[in-house]
């Protein structure tokens, strides 16, 4: 049987419409993303933790935390992030804004950490400032963190949505898959955000791939793509 996909659905949220006017990193966050959030936070399963790769200036982090919240799931929720950019985007800090990097990933994580404080304090990510494969080793070792916010949490345990927008080259895509289906529950999903067929990144390439995991299977393509996992 083939693959069921939904066309591509928008949802009126009007948290969502209010913090776009507001919240700093609101123009790069696809709107149709809601969508999938929703879907994913409202039927993954109850045990396991949410996990996002990449939080950037934090507004999917806060539409994951308002769905967490909307829906009354009390899953875990952590994000990762280190705040450092890729060369030409640090060339263009300089030569374009005459900001150094180090002044501009300072700028970047206060903004995040002002946007999920005033917009959800109740629902607070457990934000821990590590590139995505630093995370997993300590997640696949269960220790404990300590969070931009200055929270002690412990690491580990079973995933039960993750939300990837990290490093968008394939490698890297296909590393933080792995690291996820590790630990990912069955009936849990995995949203890759700039995965439209449309859009030219490692996060599309990676979608082929996708395609071939016998153990997943596409839920929706809204234009980015939610799998679900079915089987080990």
């Amino acid at each position: 049987m083939r693959k069921r996909v939904l066309p591509y659905r928008k949802l009126k949220d009007d948290f969502y419409e209010t913090l776009k006017l507001t919240c700093s990193g609101s123009v790069l966050f696809v709107p149709e993303n809601l969508y999938c959030i929703d879907y994913a936070v409202r039927y993954m399963p109850g045990h396991g933790a949410v996990i996002e790769i990449g939080s950037f200036l934090g507004m999917s982090t806060n539409m994951i935390a308002h769905y967490l919240h909307m829906h009354r799931r009390d899953n875990r929720f952590f994000s990762c992030d280190k705040w450092e950019f890729e060369e030409k985007e640090m060339n263009f800090y300089r030569q374009s804004l005459g900001i150094s990097p180090e002044n501009m990933k300072q700028f970047v994580k206060e903004s995040f950490i002002r946007n999920l404080r005033f917009f959800n304090p109740a629902r607070l990510p457990f934000t821990i400032e590590l590139f995505s494969d630093e995370f997993f080793q300590q997640w696949n070792s269960n220790t404990e963190a300590t969070d931009v916010f200055g929270r002690k949490t412990p690491l580990g345990g079973a995933i039960s949505f993750a939300y990837v927008d990290g490093n968008h080259q394939l490698e890297f895509v296909r590393r933080d898959f792995e690291n996820i289906d590790r630990h990912l529950a069955i009936g849990g999903f995995i949203f890759f955000d700039d995965s439209a067929s449309f859009i030219a990144s490692g996060m599309r390439g990676f979608m082929k791939e996708m395609n071939r995991k016998a153990g997943y299977k596409l839920v929706l393509k809204n234009p980015n793509q939610l799998w679900q996992k079915i089987k080990q």
